[in-house]
């Protein structure tokens, strides 16, 4: 789990155990009960990260391709080609792609990482999304031919 959503969770975690504070029996173990409280949030928040993984995984050519090209959903030709496209890309460009869409970095804190500016990391995103598209275009009129 990210920094800052360990961060959130334990700050919903006391919000959750002020709003529940009535239903703590007196003479027994607050530390206990607030851990329990925020093990359930972290729970909660893993499945959603989850959650979102698994749509992203589904949909992941609509998000790197954006608006240049219309992605059926399911289509499995479009997904297998761009995970080749993916393969395909130098080691420091795919992990550009895998913070932003896979681990949902904003391209500041990305920015912040590789000592660039975040509108540095937005072109070069935006050209590997250009890329990406032509190589994925590339694949799928190779197998309709």
């Amino acid at each position: 789990m990210r920094t800052e959503a360990a961060d959130d969770v334990a700050q919903e975690a006391f919000v959750v155990a002020f709003e529940k504070l009535q239903t703590f029996e007196r003479g027994t173990n607050f530390g206990a009960w607030l851990r329990t409280i925020a093990r359930f949030l972290v729970s909660k928040e893993l499945r959603r990260e989850d959650r979102r993984r698994r749509l992203l995984a589904e949909h992941v050519a609509e998000f790197l391709v954006e608006e240049e090209v219309p992605v059926d959903e399911g289509d499995p030709a479009k997904a297998q080609a761009l995970k080749r496209c993916l393969a395909e890309l130098p080691e420091r460009r795919r992990r550009l792609v895998q913070q932003r869409y896979f681990d949902n970095i904003s391209p500041a804190v990305m920015a912040s990482q590789e000592g660039r500016t975040a509108n540095e990391v937005r072109q070069a995103l935006f050209r590997l999304r250009a890329v990406l598209h032509r190589c994925v275009t590339r694949r799928i009129a190779g197998q309709h031919s």
